[in-house]
């Protein structure tokens, strides 16, 4: 495994600051770096479904694998994760693996609140198998954002259908699992991302950063 990236390395362009639209969400963090006794205790400033940011004068380095605990309301969320950029102002955290009972906790949250997902008009060569099934479908994306994207095809899965997706954009690639949701029509259908793993998410955390950092 690579060692974590030095804390004076990381770049804190503005644009790198908030590559995944999250909520305004408050909760007193804990978070422990793994294998280690240190813990950072902080406040959660932002959350979504794939991470959160945690205010901190005293960031962990970039790459830094740790143990989050989030608690408000009464309700406590845990998961491992990983440090995905440091700013002044803390750090972005991006979840790795959540238990079934934290999912739980973390949509109950974010129901709370409007989802906000900004989708932009995104071309890149997408091949999608439905979980089970060898068929494949090479695509085309139409638009792309942190929660999902819409593929074209003429002949879509129907609603709710479980799939595999690879996204190749520019030479690079990322893979995830997905869910068909109810924007099926002629022509194509959308995808919400499930499962992602956090050098993919690192991947389509990018994407979307060049794109509008092009148009702004």
């Amino acid at each position: 495994m690579p060692e974590p990236a030095k804390r004076t390395g990381v770049t804190e362009r503005p644009t790198e600051r908030r590559r995944v639209l999250r909520i305004p969400f408050k909760a007193t963090s804990v978070v422990a770096e793994t294998g280690s006794t240190r813990a950072v205790v902080a406040q959660t400033t932002e959350l979504s479904r794939f991470g959160c940011f945690v205010q901190t004068a005293k960031p962990y380095p970039q790459g830094t694998r740790v143990h989050l605990e989030l608690a408000a309301g009464g309700d406590v969320f845990t998961a491992s994760a990983v440090v995905a950029y440091v700013t002044g102002e803390g750090m972005g955290v991006v979840f790795s693996m959540v238990e079934s009972e934290s999912y739980e906790v973390l949509a109950k949250w974010l129901s709370r609140t409007p989802r906000i997902s900004d989708r932009y008009s995104f071309a890149a060569t997408a091949q999608v198998k439905e979980l089970g099934s060898r068929k494949e479908q090479v695509l085309i994306t139409r638009d792309l954002s942190a929660g999902g994207c819409f593929v074209k095809t003429a002949v879509p899965l129907p609603k709710g259908s479980k799939i595999r997706i690879r996204i190749e954009h520019a030479g690079v690639e990322l893979t995830g699992t997905g869910t068909v949701t109810d924007n099926v029509s002629s022509e194509g259908m959308g995808i919400e991302f499930v499962e992602m793993g956090p050098k993919d998410r690192a991947i389509l955390e990018k994407w979307l950063a060049d794109w509008k950092r092009t148009r702004d």
